[in-house]
């Protein structure tokens, strides 16, 4: 509270102010919500998505291939040859 009795609040906690480029001062607007800019990486994607559902995560999303996590220690030839028919079954 200041000496004139009113209340300041740290406008920067609260809402960001992002630059685009392109476009025109005028074409500036505020949002009330959120606003997540994605690069377009095929000429048909959608520009624009009405109510999309988001979710927020705090970790990497990472696709892994069940061979990939897959630890075989071979001691003998005989070991490497098990693992070759396993893998054609």
């Amino acid at each position: 509270i200041t000496a004139g009795g009113k209340r300041e609040i740290d406008i920067k906690r609260y809402a960001k102010v992002e630059k685009v480029p392109g476009g025109e001062i005028t074409d500036s607007q505020v949002l009330n919500g959120t606003m997540v800019n994605k690069d377009i990486i095929h000429a048909r994607s959608r520009r624009e998505i009405r109510n999309p559902r988001v979710i927020l995560l705090d970790c990497p999303m990472e696709y892994k291939k069940g061979e990939s996590q897959l630890n075989v220690e071979l001691t003998s030839e005989d070991d490497f040859e098990k693992l070759l028919k396993l893998e054609e079954e």
